[in-house]
């Protein structure tokens, strides 16, 4: 009986699955961090607009701190303002773009009162 041959197959049915674990597992804490990231953009981008920027100049601000495009969308009621920052990421786990979407969509949104 040949353990090395046992051993060998065992390893070669277990390290698909564990990859993807592993992957899927990067992907989470990206897609964590980006989240978190675009609740500080979200913060920077209502000051912004709060002092009089116009919303081309923060694109460009956002962009030209962060290393990526962003959607920015304010929206100015009576009372308040509503600011929605956008952000795709792509996952890099292998396969992970048959299961889900190609690209994950982050959002995050801000009231910011007007005084």
């Amino acid at each position: 009986m040949n353990k090395k041959g046992q051993a060998l197959v065992e390893f070669v049915i277990i390290l698909p699955i564990a990859m993807l674990l592993i992957f899927s597992i990067i992907d989470l804490g990206r897609l964590l961090y980006a989240k978190n990231d675009l609740d500080n953009v979200t913060t920077d981008v209502s000051l912004l607009y709060k002092n009089g920027n116009d919303i081309d100049e923060i694109k460009n601000a956002v962009k030209k701190e962060n290393d990526y495009d962003v959607d920015i969308d304010i929206s100015q009621r009576d009372d308040y303002t509503l600011v929605v920052v956008k952000r795709d990421l792509k996952p890099i786990t292998p396969g992970l773009n048959y299961i889900a979407d190609k690209v994950f969509n982050i959002e995050a949104s801000r009231v910011v009162y007007n005084d």
